[in-house]
């Protein structure tokens, strides 16, 4: 993959990722995230007089979305719900966004899930996944790189799985097998990591590091892999990974085409720093 990441005028040279879609009827939120995209989706849902429906697992996301709004959800439906099996109706939704859940997906279930996506889909409904993928080799990658690779590590210690990229050949190749058609993708460039990023990174590896049981593998990340991090980020110019818009479509007609007035330079927090 090539070095160069994508500017915001280079993206407007082909149709918005965002631009296009209908908010007069049901949009879907699979992941609260940050609550930035869940905000400006509610937004349009109530100026145009659709509904938005936020879900999400894990309850004090949900919490936290709920007192970003004070408490004030009108316009908005917040379920608890895992990805593999939504609780709604079929073809009862207009717009679905997948708002970083999908590395959370393992590849055996990708095709699992995009046929349930496909199944609450109307007939030409729309079909938006926002996540990131691999860093690359990049200098401005370099703490991204070895954030994952202490990650990776923390996990294979603690036998427990990690959600860090998306493989995006391997999605789209789901998408098409479920029968989704105008399939595409934007990538765009990974926030600027922060101070506040990095203390938070590091205090809480630091914190998984006190479960892993070898004392040597122990050391071993605090003294010498935290270290390497820190130095990655002291370097200077650092960025999380590459994000991604991958949009899709359900085949058929009953769907509206209504154009939104936000694009993805309205997205100033990062969704996935979560």
């Amino acid at each position: 993959m090539s070095e160069q990441q994508p500017s915001e005028s280079t993206a407007n040279q082909e149709p918005s990722h965002w631009r296009g879609l209908d908010f007069s009827g049901v949009t879907v939120v699979l992941g609260a995230g940050t609550g930035k995209l869940a905000t400006l989706l509610r937004e349009q849902a109530l100026t145009s007089g659709g509904v938005l429906v936020v879900m999400d697992f894990g309850g004090n996301e949900l919490r936290r979305l709920a007192a970003a709004w004070d408490g004030e959800c009108h316009g908005a439906t917040m379920l608890r719900a895992r990805v593999r099996q939504i609780p709604l109706l079929s073809e009862s939704v207009d717009l679905l966004a997948l708002n970083g859940v999908l590395r959370e997906v393992p590849g055996e279930r990708m095709n699992a899930l995009f046929d349930e996506v496909w199944r609450v889909l109307v007939p030409g409904g729309r079909l938006r996944v926002s996540d990131i993928i691999e860093p690359t080799e990049a200098e401005y990658d370099r703490a991204w790189v070895e954030r994952n690779r202490i990650v990776r590590k923390l996990g294979e210690a603690l036998d427990l799985p990690t959600a860090l990229s998306v493989d995006i050949k391997a999605a789209a190749m789901a998408l098409q097998s479920a029968g989704f058609e105008r399939v595409g993708i934007s990538l765009l460039p990974g926030y600027a990591l922060t101070d506040a990023w990095l203390e938070e990174t590091v205090n809480s590896l630091r914190t998984m590091c006190t479960r892993v049981a070898s004392r040597r593998l122990r050391d071993e990340l605090l003294n010498e892999d935290l270290p390497r991090l820190i130095a990655a980020y002291a370097s200077g110019g650092q960025r999380a990974a590459e994000r991604f818009v991958l949009r899709a479509a359900k085949v058929g007609d009953l769907a509206l085409d209504m154009e939104a007035s936000f694009t993805e330079d309205d997205l100033v927090e990062p969704d996935w720093a979560t």
